[in-house]
């Protein structure tokens, strides 16, 4: 029934900020933008993962994260870092399961990475 893929949509107040901060910052694709609807959607770094953006007057912060799977934590924080993004708290850690360190968009959506520590 389902194909592989998955698409994460979110308001945004300023769709130009927050294409410069999807692709400047985290350095994902831009694969459709429309300024005429205030639509847009980038590619992250994995397959089949599409991020959506729509211009709302009025935005929710998301209850939810999105969050970015990635080999070693400290590594890609060191180079999100070097590319503007700061990040809310330490690190946080899951006994023998992973670490998570969160940050936010312009609009203030939660964001994570992740790094796994469970073996598979």
């Amino acid at each position: 029934m389902y194909k592989s893929g998955v698409t994460v949509w979110y308001s945004v107040s300023n769709l130009e900020q927050t294409l410069e901060f999807y692709t400047g910052k985290l350095g994902f694709e831009v694969v459709f933008h429309d300024p005429s609807t205030g639509m847009a959607m980038v590619n992250t770094n994995t397959k089949d993962c599409v991020i959506g953006f729509s211009e709302a007057e009025t935005v929710e912060p998301a209850t939810s994260s999105t969050v970015f799977e990635v080999i070693n934590i400290e590594e890609a924080m060191n180079s999100l870092a070097g590319n503007g993004v700061s990040f809310i708290g330490e690190v946080e850690q899951i006994p023998e399961l992973v670490k998570l360190a969160t940050f936010v968009d312009p609009d203030g959506h939660n964001l994570m990475l992740a790094e796994s520590l469970a073996e598979v």
